[in-house]
């Protein structure tokens, strides 16, 4: 559960890279049930400071990266939840048919969900941001097969070449000689706004954003091409965002840095909670509104505490209802729904 304390009983490396996050994270709650609920459940992850490990001999498994300590142990940091860490399959699969094994310094991007958008910039890069300097040079990283294009673009930016990559493949195990593990900064909803910010500041550098001098945008993030957490009566509404100047925007569309550029120069962001939501880190403005619509029984904190700690309004208008018989799927009530964003 604690890898740090792991090491340190072995007298392994282990520096501590980052302070604990609970002063981060606490004044962001908003008074959000869901929020200190997640506040209090994780409580003692958030209360220690992040450790950069040095661990011989371990093993990788599958691409959800659960790390095998030469003692047979799973660490259990980096995977967010127990239960689904030892349901898992990697988890009960001691032996591998598919094995490798790789000599030198190795550091992991892999880990629950790390391959999906919001995870990559909120939990794998804010972890390379404060590892990277402690890293030897001559350090590769592990990453999942078929890496997504916005994947490798953002890893341009802290100088990681795509020959520096290896590619994890799927049911396999990789050893390795020596695993440069860091552990992660808080939880995957409860996380450091400070180093979040930063690392929208290099991605935005690297592109050659330029801070915006007007944010006058405001746009609505569609889920129309997604499987879930869409508004099926989106069409409904069409007409009132477009009274408020809202463009409809499906960011799967766009490159990493059309994203980046575009979210930039916004004033207004809104839309059914997903990972659009994450390019809030790009915004320029100090004011921004950031307007999430959520219709599942529980309300992921996670944008609300980011939008709180980048200094932006956060707000779940009333009149989002589930849409029976489909998947976190959502219908807007007109007569109560409101856009508010005067």
């Amino acid at each position: 559960m604690d890898v740090a304390l792991w090491a340190k009983k072995r007298r392994s490396f282990q520096k501590e890279i980052y302070p604990a996050v609970i002063s981060e994270v606490e004044p962001h709650l908003g008074g959000d049930s869901e929020a200190i609920l997640e506040f209090e459940k994780h409580k003692p992850v958030l209360v220690r400071p992040q450790t950069l490990t040095l661990i011989e001999g371990a093993i990788i498994r599958d691409q959800v990266g659960f790390v095998e300590l030469p003692d047979g142990q799973i660490c259990y940091e980096g995977n967010w939840w127990l239960p689904y860490l030892t349901d898992h399959p990697a988890y009960k699969r001691r032996f591998a048919k598919n094995r490798q094994s790789l000599k030198g310094n190795v550091y992991s991007f892999l880990c629950l969900w790390a391959a999906e958008y919001y995870h990559w910039f909120h939990d794998v890069l804010p972890r390379l941001e404060t590892s990277l300097p402690h890293l030897p040079s001559d350090t590769r990283f592990l990453i999942n097969s078929n890496p997504k294009k916005w994947q490798l673009d953002s890893l341009e930016a802290y100088g990681i070449s795509r020959d520096r990559l290896i590619c994890q493949p799927e049911i396999a195990h990789t050893k390795i000689e020596n695993l440069w593990f860091s552990t992660p900064i808080g939880h995957c909803s409860l996380g450091s706004g400070k180093v979040v910010k930063i690392v929208g500041d290099r991605l935005k550098k690297h592109f050659g954003v330029i801070p915006a001098q007007k944010k006058s945008r405001r746009l609505y993030i569609s889920r129309r091409k997604a499987q879930q957490r869409r508004v099926v009566n989106e069409d409904d509404i069409r007409p009132e965002l477009e009274q408020n100047h809202f463009e409809i925007v499906y960011c799967e569309d766009y490159s990493l840095a059309e994203q980046i550029r575009m979210f930039a120069s916004v004033e207004a962001v809104m839309g059914p909670h997903g990972a659009g939501f994450l390019n809030m880190i790009f915004c320029d403005s100090p004011n921004a509104k950031i307007i999430e619509l959520n219709a599942m029984i529980e309300n992921p904190p996670c944008y609300l505490v980011l939008a709180n700690q980048l200094g932006f309004k956060f707000w779940r208008p009333e009149g989002v209802e589930a849409e029976p018989g489909l998947v976190n799927d959502m219908k807007i009530q007109m007569a109560r729904f409101k856009i508010g964003i005067d």
